[in-house]
């Protein structure tokens, strides 16, 4: 072999000899780096640091980097008369994944950007705790990309799972608030990275017993309750600002002794309630789902801060007055410009309520007609295509009402209204000579109107009906 080439050959094979033993020593040191952070974990729980709700089995490998970074704010509402979510559901993959996506890597470095709020009686942001109590450190750094995802799944797996269940995230004071939980989300939202997609993850049972929203006070079974709420926030400037926020939902629904199970249509009408004003507020819904089976009861003899019942009752409808209902193309979940349900179950959740009233009303009045009405903005649009579309949307709604709830068919009228004026519409879409989107989107509605109710001298005013 040529003596020139010898030396290089002999520093290269000692240069890859060493490569490899750092390599082994680095993913050594890991794996020990792991198992002493679970012990100190473990020791931790056995002090008392634990709630005792699901840090029995949770696990998390997130995919860091796989999708567009995110601000992430968790409402949790771990408060008496609640129920836990299972170690397992469908929340714990979401809430991985979503924590996945706030690490941001740069080099060897990474940072995480989360934050929790805690659904009581007086919600505030909760600063998250590690090991021996002290402040959670969400950076990371390592000498190569391998150790780095190692270590930002431990910092996930030992830092901020088990704080999720932890006595931090315990309810501090009585009763529960969740809306104005949903304000404090916001405004946390507004001081983290304003270039990143933001969104909020609730875990909470949607019943609140405090504040603007106190179900004391109010029966979410009354038909256009939430409509009739929503508008009161509204002029009072008392809705969150959630426009462009993701907004998850879970555990709608999951309640203990002493409040009593939650029938089907109450915890439908619960969710639906929660969608309305969510998206009355600006935001986009990703997911909604109802209490998990399965869950431990938090009890206020286990420490939890007391929480009121609500007593929900079904309202006795006077049919011969049942009100018109407005339903904004938002909540309905309509896709932009199209006659289609962005997904049929939120469609369907959203008039459930309404439907179960139609049915005994119809039952009871043979001679009568359900009008379903689409109406649509003026300001930006062609009048011909505005009423097409609004002719489009109140009959998919009245498909939807025949097909899902059963309602006769011959009984159910379709009008496209399209930009007519009409007491429900909002008049003004312009503010000092410029168009504005959020006013005209109160006019991109379908009304549900039976031939009883008042509006309907106005449809025959306008001549939409006979």
């Amino acid at each position: 072999m040529n003596k020139k080439i010898m030396p290089w050959l002999l520093i290269g094979l000692f240069s890859l000899l060493l490569a490899s033993c750092g390599r082994s020593s680095g993913e050594t040191t890991e794996r020990r780096q792991a198992a002493s952070n679970q012990a100190s974990q473990n020791s931790n729980e056995a002090a008392g640091n634990s709630s005792g709700d699901r840090s029995q089995t949770r696990t998390c490998q997130p995919e860091v980097n796989g999708g567009e970074l995110i601000n992430l704010v968790v409402i949790v509402g771990n408060r008496a008369n609640t129920s836990e979510i299972p170690a397992g559901s469908v929340v714990d993959d979401l809430f991985c994944e979503m924590v996945g996506q706030t690490f941001e890597i740069s080099g060897l470095e990474a940072q995480g950007n989360i934050a929790f709020v805690i659904s009581d009686g007086n919600p505030s942001r909760v600063e998250m705790l590690g090991q021996n109590n002290r402040p959670a450190d969400l950076s990371v750094s390592a000498n190569n990309s391998y150790m780095l995802n190692n270590r930002i799944e431990n910092t996930i797996s030992n830092t901020i799972l088990p704080f999720m269940d932890s006595i931090h995230l315990r309810a501090q004071n009585p009763e529960a608030d969740l809306f104005e939980a949903l304000h404090v989300a916001s405004r946390v939202l507004r001081d983290m990275n304003p270039e990143r997609e933001n969104h909020i993850l609730i875990i909470d049972s949607g019943i609140t017993t405090t504040g603007h929203l106190d179900m004391r006070e109010f029966n979410i079974l009354e038909p256009g309750i939430s409509s009739e709420i929503i508008f009161r926030l509204n002029e009072a400037s008392l809705l969150p600002d959630l426009h462009d926020v993701n907004v998850s939902l879970f555990n709608i629904g999951g309640v203990s002794a002493p409040q009593s199970i939650l029938s089907g249509p109450i915890e439908g009408a619960l969710m639906t309630f929660w969608q309305h004003i969510i998206q009355s507020s600006g935001a986009n819904i990703l997911h909604l789902q109802g209490r998990s089976e399965g869950g431990n009861p938090r009890l206020v003899q286990d420490g939890y801060p007391f929480v009121s019942i609500v007593e929900f009752e079904t309202p006795v409808l006077d049919l011969s007055d049942l009100r018109s209902e407005i339903f904004s193309a938002q909540s309905l979940g309509f896709l932009g410009d199209q006659s289609e349900f962005i997904d049929d179950a939120t469609a369907r959740a959203v008039l459930s309520t309404t439907a179960e009233s139609l049915i005994p009303f119809l039952e009871s009045n043979p001679s009568h007609t359900i009008y379903v009405v689409g109406s649509q903005a003026a300001g930006m649009g062609n009048s011909t295509a505005e009423y097409q579309l609004s002719l489009e949307r109140a009959q998919r709604v009245r498909d939807l009402l025949v097909l899902e709830f059963d309602l006769p068919s011959e009984r159910l009228v379709a009008i496209g209204a399209g930009t007519t004026v009409l007491s429900w519409r909002n008049t003004e879409e312009f503010v000092d000579g410029v168009w504005d989107n959020s006013l005209a989107e109160r006019n991109r509605v379908v009304a549900i109107i039976p031939s009883t109710a008042e509006e309907v001298w106005e449809l025959r005013g306008q001549g939409l009906v006979d």
